[in-house]
């Protein structure tokens, strides 16, 4: 009666916001009190807002969202801590201790000394203790607990796909339709516009944080769903799975991102070598042989503009962005010489170039990859150290699907997962997309699927026996 009295008052006085919040609330009460019954039920909430937070803050002009994501992991450890309480609960505390979250802790010793380097200053202290220490450890180890069973898989996938769907109708929009208010204020007054409207056409960004981001996610969709979706028994879910593989291939073209194309090349090839299917890995080898002679030796369909660029990957000499990153990844080799263990997170390298009145202006080298970011800021020492650790993280998953997997369809999924995850990763020497939302995610949530993978297989045995 409170609730009716509330909802009249603020409909009489026009205070519609108030009504809205009085009307939901019903609805996120018990939406709280069911997610501390059912933490996987949390983590999708907090895959949901992994992917669309950044798209809150175009429309809000709010920053500092990220927030949420510690809010719902803070949110999902509780809940993990309450089913593990009153023991109602198939989840097992050992799925935590894996090759995925023990190789972490050699980076957390990392994170920890270069705490200790002079040249940090508190942004990148922060930095270091939130995210790369607590955040990332914290979501690599209750990913790994709730990704554990058939139906988290199915749902994952599902709710995964429903996401490409909405960034493919965004698209969609996008090109036939134009921009909204927001996208354009982005992209003219936030000066956007630079990367995104070029000479070779617009690159489109959908709901994500750019264009770059978004084509290495529809990269990682059109990969692992067209794998999935040749090798499952439901047809009607087979149909969904291929609908958005195709969505996300052509998202990834439309994106202009180059580095995108690295995904399905590399993860069809890692696939290939796993999947323990002769019949899967000759097609696989064919038809990735087959688009890359497509792109790198032939001129057919240069009058697209999409096909035109994504061709230039294959050419990199004759591209001017690429060889600007060439020229500064020299200035920084130089300059890190002298800084084996980096600038300090958070940092820049500086730098000092010479004007048109023959004045000199200070600046920055700024990085152009997720890995040279990390070279910069953490020195040859961090890059290898990341790089081995996500080596070992992989060498992990190939085990686990090549040894331990029995039922073939789950060992496809899984070999999917483990080749999508290596193209990612690879992508990360030419763009960012490794280390923004949503991507670093679906990073996680495949390997903590292929970390459990044993046990997912066990259960899809005892109930084929049934």
């Amino acid at each position: 009666m409170g609730g009716l009295a509330g909802i009249a008052y603020a409909i009489i006085t026009q205070k519609l916001l108030i009504a809205a919040v009085i009307v939901c609330l019903p609805i996120v009460v018990t939406g709280i009190g069911y997610g501390f019954q059912n933490p996987y039920f949390v983590y999708l909430l907090y895959a949901t807002y992994a992917f669309f937070f950044t798209t809150i803050s175009r429309y809000t002009l709010k920053v500092k969202l990220s927030v949420g994501l510690d809010i719902l992991l803070v949110y999902l450890v509780i809940s993990l801590l309450v089913v593990f309480y009153l023991k109602k609960t198939n989840f097992r505390l050992k799925s935590a201790v894996n090759v995925f979250t023990i190789s972490y802790i050699a980076w957390i010793v990392f994170v920890l000394l270069q705490l200790t380097n002079p040249l940090i200053e508190s942004e990148g202290i922060t930095h270091g203790i939130r995210i790369m220490i607590l955040e990332t450890f914290v979501l690599y180890a209750v990913a790994s607990i709730v990704s554990n069973s058939p139906k988290a898989l199915r749902s994952g996938l599902v709710l995964i796909g429903v996401f490409i769907i909405i960034a493919f109708i965004k698209l969609m929009y996008q090109k036939y339709i134009g921009f909204d208010s927001a996208e354009r204020y982005w992209l003219y007054v936030q000066e956007a516009a630079r990367t995104h409207i070029i000479s070779t056409g617009i690159r489109y960004f959908s709901y994500f944080t750019d264009a770059g981001n978004f084509g290495v996610v529809m990269a990682a969709a059109g990969t692992v769903y067209i794998i999935i979706g040749l090798n499952t028994r439901n047809r009607i879910l087979a149909v969904f799975y291929i609908s958005i593989a195709v969505m996300g291939f052509i998202g990834m073209f439309l994106s202009g991102t180059r580095g995108a194309l690295i995904v399905p090349f590399a993860g069809l090839a890692l696939y290939s070598l796993i999947c323990k299917d002769l019949r899967h890995f000759s097609i696989t080898l064919i038809s990735g042989l087959s688009i890359f002679i497509f792109l790198a030796f032939t001129d057919i369909g240069n009058s697209n503009s999409f096909i035109r660029r994504a061709r230039t990957a294959f050419r990199p000499t004759e591209d001017a962005s690429f060889n600007v990153r060439v020229e500064n990844r020299k200035e920084m080799a130089q300059y890190l010489k002298d800084y084996p263990f980096g600038v300090g997170i958070s940092n820049d390298i500086p730098k000092l170039w010479l004007q048109a009145d023959d004045t000199y202006k200070e600046g920055t080298l700024p990085p152009d990859s997720f890995f040279v970011a990390t070279w910069i800021q953490t020195g040859v020492v961090g890059v290898a150290l990341q790089i081995l650790i996500y080596a070992i993280t992989l060498l992990g998953c190939c085990y686990i699907v090549m040894f331990k997997v029995r039922d073939r369809y789950l060992r496809q999924e899984l070999a999917a997962f483990t080749g999508t995850v290596f193209g990612i990763l690879l992508s990360g020497y030419t763009g960012y997309a490794p280390g923004m939302p949503p991507t670093n995610f679906i990073i996680v949530a495949m390997i903590a699927f292929v970390m459990n993978g044993a046990y997912i297989d066990k259960q899809l045995i005892n109930i084929n026996k049934q």
